[in-house]
């Protein structure tokens, strides 16, 4: 963007306010600029933009993931109360989550919310693998309360640089008896590996690091479909993705430098009351 006199500056546009006030990300720090400083052409695009997002905000209105269940925008100083934190060494900084694995640490940094059960989630994150260290994350749909599958896990989705994955945790690798089994000795059978190969759905993927991308999780009954930038990219279908009670929603971070943004978790009305 350029301002009146000439001064050009590159920078993430997050948002624009009745018009006026522009808020941008450059150099990792969130500024606000009024609109009445930048340049005719400048303002004309935010104008145009703003009219098109508020297009897409009708139709979203539209979309049966009415409930707002949680949303962060990592503006306020660190974590709110309703975040929690299992072996996360995260921080909130500069208007963003910072995901970080502690050194040493024998599992990923997670960091989740913990609300009243639903079937029917979307979950909505924006991410950058901002340095070389940062392999991959998951957003984790679990239930706090269910026994039957290690930590409760239900369904989960990865996003690497690379690619990606959609996996059936309930029914497939973290079920109890499977999930012991894969510890033991003698590992797996024949059998059970072919079973899981169903519960597991991938996905290339080619994402530029140090460059931000929004990802979209929506789970539907048994269904789970996955967007990136507002493309479809994976989708799987497996029995225990319907489980009628999530509760609980993470980000879990495979080493450090990947940073999160604009998190959201909503829920179809009527999952809750089914």
């Amino acid at each position: 963007m350029t301002n009146l006199e000439g001064r050009k500056l590159n920078a993430e546009l997050l948002d624009l306010t009745d018009g006026k006030v522009l808020k941008i990300r450059a150099n990792d720090r969130v500024f606000e600029i009024a609109v009445d400083t930048l340049s005719e052409e400048d303002r004309t695009f935010l104008a145009e933009w703003d009219a098109a997002r508020k297009g897409d905000e009708a139709g979203a209105a539209d979309s049966e993931y009415t409930e707002l269940i949680f949303a962060d925008d990592f503006t306020a100083d660190g974590f709110g109360e309703q975040w929690k934190h299992y072996k996360s060494g995260s921080v909130v900084k500069d208007g963003v989550l910072m995901g970080i694995t502690p050194e040493g640490s024998d599992h990923p940094a997670v960091d989740s919310i913990r609300f009243e059960g639903r079937r029917d989630m979307e979950v909505s994150v924006k991410f950058n693998f901002v340095g070389t260290q940062g392999e991959r994350f998951n957003i984790w749909f679990d239930d706090y309360n269910y026994k039957d599958s290690h930590a409760g896990h239900i369904c989960s989705v990865s996003v690497s640089p690379t690619g990606g994955s959609i996996a059936d945790a309930k029914t497939g690798a973290f079920e109890n008896a499977i999930y012991e089994k894969k510890k033991s000795p003698e590992g797996l059978d024949a059998d059970t590996l072919k079973m899981l190969e169903t519960k597991t759905s991938r996905y290339p993927l080619e994402l530029d690091r140090d460059e931000w991308h929004t990802l979209l999780v929506q789970t539907k009954a048994n269904h789970v479909v996955v967007f990136i930038d507002g493309k479809e990219v994976g989708e799987l279908e497996s029995e225990g993705v319907g489980h009628l009670t999530k509760s609980l929603v993470s980000l879990t971070t495979n080493l450090v430098d990947v940073h999160y943004d604009d998190f959201s978790v909503r829920a179809a009305k009527v999952a809750a009351e089914e």
